[in-house]
Formats: C-alpha cells, sequence, structure tokens
C-alpha cells in the first residue's frame, strides 16, 4: 500500500484569526485543546517545543512564524531519532471567522516500520484535534 506524505485538513471556525492564533501558540491555550499533561511552545523561529499526552509526547521545532497567519514547525515523537514531519498551520478570513488549513508533509522520509502507522495515527489525530480546537474557541 502507498502511503500518502501529506495530511491536508481544513476546519471553519467561528472565532478572529487573532483569537485562533493565540490557540494555537499560547501554551495555557494549547493546553486547553492540545496537548492534555503538558506543553512547552513559544512561537519564535528556533525554538525548541514539546507536547505532552498521557500516552506519550512529541517534541517540536518552531521554524517560521507570521502572526495571524501562519505557523510551521518539524515534530517527532519525543525522544525519537527519526526524521521530523512538518505541520504548518496557515489561517485566513473566512465568513463568520477563520478558516483554519492545516498541512503535515513528510511521511515519505520515515522508516517503513513506522511510515503508515504514523501517518493513519496523524491523520485521524489532526481530525480530533481540529475538531477540539474548534469546540474550545466557538464555546466561549
Amino acid at each position: 500500500m502507498s502511503v500518502p506524505d501529506e495530511i491536508r485538513r481544513q476546519i471553519q471556525v467561528k472565532a478572529p484569526r487573532e483569537r485562533v492564533w493565540t490557540a494555537l501558540t499560547d501554551p495555557a491555550e494549547l493546553l486547553r485543546w492540545f496537548p492534555t499533561t503538558a506543553c512547552e511552545f513559544d512561537p519564535t523561529p528556533g525554538t525548541p517545543a514539546r507536547f505532552v499526552w498521557d500516552e506519550g509526547g512529541d517534541e517540536a521545532i518552531v521554524e517560521e512564524v507570521e502572526p495571524a497567519m501562519r505557523l510551521v514547525y518539524r515534530w517527532r515523537p519525543l525522544g525519537s531519532d527519526r526524521p521530523y514531519t512538518t505541520v504548518t498551520f496557515e489561517l485566513t478570513d473566512a465568513d463568520d471567522g477563520t478558516l483554519v488549513t492545516l498541512t503535515e508533509r513528510g511521511f515519505s522520509s520515515l522508516p517503513d516500520q513506522v511510515h503508515e502507522q504514523s501517518y493513519e495515527g496523524n491523520d485521524a489525530g489532526w481530525r480530533d484535534e481540529l475538531e477540539e480546537l474548534r469546540a474550545y474557541l466557538e464555546a466561549e
């Protein structure tokens, strides 16, 4: 089976771009919808980040920051020596809020034994996490 190199998801959120941006970049807000246990995140290029869930965690390195428009970071499982994938959030104005486009690329660079599992896990994970982001922002 051929596994795609990229995951791409879009959601529309009834919140302004600046508010969505804060939910994507403020560690206290990230903990309300993304990781469950701990979060270290500073939206400054070159800065390491860490997301921890009950069942494990991921590390990241912030690559690009265009406030309220674009956030890019490389990430992989915490403590892993496998190649990073690249996660990009793009925010654009939409009717009644913000269109959030998430893209994760680089699955083809992963070792064969984790390539398919990583893609499938992240594909389902991003679907769930983006719905949690929408629910968090629209509940305010």
